[in-house]
């Protein structure tokens, strides 16, 4: 479904005379109000170790459930794409990373809890600042491993961004 779709009533007034104008936006024709349909901001973090072998977390839930995946996740409202990489990794994995530097960015779509989502995933480059007490959040992860470039199957990892950020990151480093 439509995320647009999902909205009866007007945020500001009420008015259930809020209609789909073009792809991306509703209108309130009682009071002029318009909702736009924005992507939200991903963070995703390429991380190598000392051996140049790449991060990766088993999703615990969908969209993607099962499968490989780069750390990361949504940033927060006043929180700079550096930020929220580092804030992301320290939760799914309790390790500490420093961004270094931003590589490339990828438009995604999935569906969630039956919802069409369009995150904009900022793939950034993370420097391992301290992994001594590494281990996964559970409601995020179910495992993580360290792949060695080479040896990476693209086809275990879910997401259609993951895929093609680790197809251009690999393209950069092999």
């Amino acid at each position: 479904m439509d995320i647009l779709e999902a909205y009866k009533f007007c945020p500001l007034c009420g008015s259930s005379s809020f209609y789909k104008k073009g792809d991306n936006k509703l209108v309130c024709q009682n009071c002029g109000y318009k909702l736009y349909q924005n992507p939200k901001i991903g963070a995703v973090a390429i991380i190598e170790d000392e051996q140049g072998h790449i991060l990766a977390v088993r999703r615990a839930k969908n969209p993607a459930k099962g499968t490989w995946h780069l750390p990361g996740g949504f940033a927060e409202i006043n929180e700079t794409i550096e930020a929220a990489v580092e804030r992301e990794v320290r939760e799914e994995l309790n390790i500490e990373v420093k961004a270094q530097e931003y590589l490339f960015c990828i438009p995604n779509s999935y569906i969630y809890k039956g919802i069409e989502c369009y995150p904009l995933d900022f793939f950034i480059k993370c420097k391992i600042i301290n992994m001594q007490d590494i281990q996964v959040d559970k409601a995020e992860n179910t495992e993580y491993a360290f792949f060695e470039p080479t040896k990476i199957n693209i086809e275990e990892f879910g997401l259609s961004s993951i895929k093609e950020g680790l197809r251009r990151y690999l393209s950069l480093v092999r």
